[in-house]
């Protein structure tokens, strides 16, 4: 190839041990890159023509380089400044509330969280009748009302959980935001945090963990208010019942983090403890490899190098960990939905049995309808972004900013 002085995009460095995650954070391309590839691509981001970065890799480790191949690859990953990019430099806004998520997530902040859920345990001692149990969500005989409050109670928590997410990832300077998408068969509210991965590992924790301490919150508050009203008068025993009943979906989402086969919080802490980046895909491509070779399908089996070797490594027995997420949802489906559902049979079987006559009979029906219209339109919603979804590439993929998701 002929010797070319290459412009890049501002390009970060963070090296993690063997290897190092080169991004641009811009544009949320990134690539893990052994030592020497870092190197070598250090040397040209600092002025070296792509034969003078050759030849100094030659020197340093004792071996040639196929300099055309790596420089074509880093084009591949939208690292090369072309003609046609812009040549300005446009300056980072400022994060907005990030002086308050600094204070948001101060240690005093958190002594006074723990303060508030240690306050919590004490009260379950004291009224075990207040521990979350699936009857709370029946905090009314209609079918209507229930479905009311844990459609559009539940929006307020879900709010407070991406918003510790965003204001997390705001706090390190990152332009954080709330989207949608789906996992599986659920669609899910996700916080996206471009950049993340150009912060070191230590400080990734914090955003991933957050939204499970908003829960705990939310939880937490809601158990004291209703300890502290559930023996006043009607009014307020009315207002310890719609607490309880809006604290026990928050529980059911707070275990939902634990399935380990989707890409929760608890998934992104294990990756980022354990030096992976895309360990869900590459779990998941080990599995389905032995099932293909079982069913003598091996044109279907996938490339393992398209995942680096850290992941395929951690890969091997954390594939069999999609077990235990199986295992907490079968948990959570007997412990908290099950109940709910059974109840909600009896509570129609009920209704129907007194006639049209009663204003039961028609609450039952609403509510008949409105959980048809609710899954038809979770079945259109789920459709429509399979559709729009890009066919699945067999390239090697680089990492990719990770998201944050919640279930609902």
């Amino acid at each position: 190839m002929s010797d070319t002085t290459l412009e890049f995009h501002e390009l970060s460095f963070l090296y993690e041990g063997d290897h190092v995650l080169v991004g641009r954070p811009g544009a949320d391309s990134y690539a893990v890159l052994p030592l020497d590839g870092a190197k070598l691509l250090e040397q040209m981001v600092s002025g070296s023509s792509s034969l003078d970065a050759a030849a100094w890799y030659a020197a340093t480790y004792g071996e040639s380089v196929d300099i055309a191949s790596f420089v074509e690859t880093i084009r591949g990953l939208g690292f090369v400044r072309d003609s046609s990019d812009d040549q300005e430099t446009v300056a980072a806004e400022p994060v907005r509330l990030q002086r308050f998520s600094r204070l948001l997530f101060a240690p005093a902040a958190f002594l006074v969280y723990g303060l508030v859920f240690v306050a919590w345990l004490i009260t379950i001692v004291r009224a075990p009748a207040l521990a979350p149990n699936p009857r709370h969500v029946f905090f009314t005989r209609s079918l209507v009302l229930v479905q009311l409050l844990i459609l559009f109670g539940q929006i307020p928590c879900l709010f407070l959980h991406e918003l510790f997410h965003v204001l997390a990832g705001r706090r390190l300077g990152l332009s954080s935001r709330v989207g949608l998408g789906n996992r599986l068969w659920f669609i899910v509210v996700e916080t996206r945090m471009p950049n993340l991965l150009s912060v070191p590992r230590r400080q990734r924790y914090l955003p991933f963990l957050v939204g499970m301490l908003a829960d705990i919150l939310i939880v937490s508050t809601l158990g004291l208010l209703a300890y502290g009203l559930h023996d006043g008068g009607k009014v307020e025993q009315v207002i310890a019942a719609v607490a309880l009943a809006m604290a026990f979906p928050v529980c059911v989402r707070f275990a939902y983090q634990f399935l380990l086969f989707l890409q929760t919080d608890i998934y992104f802490v294990i990756t980022t403890a354990l030096g992976c980046y895309d360990l869900h895909a590459a779990s998941r491509a080990l599995l389905l490899n032995r099932v293909w070779r079982l069913l003598r399908h091996p044109e279907r089996v996938r490339d393992s190098e398209a995942w680096t070797p850290r992941d395929r490594q951690v890969a091997r027995w954390y594939a069999p960990l999609f077990a235990v997420g199986a295992a907490v949802l079968l948990a959570v489906f007997t412990w908290g939905l099950v109940p709910v559902i059974k109840e909600c049979i009896n509570l129609i079987s009920a209704a129907v049995g007194i006639g049209p006559t009663r204003v039961r009979f028609w609450d039952a029906l609403l509510f008949v309808a409105v959980t048809v219209v609710q899954f038809g339109v979770y079945f259109y919603l789920l459709l429509r972004n399979r559709r729009r979804k890009p066919p699945a590439s067999t390239a090697a993929p680089s990492a990719r900013p990770p998201l944050q998701p919640e279930y609902s």
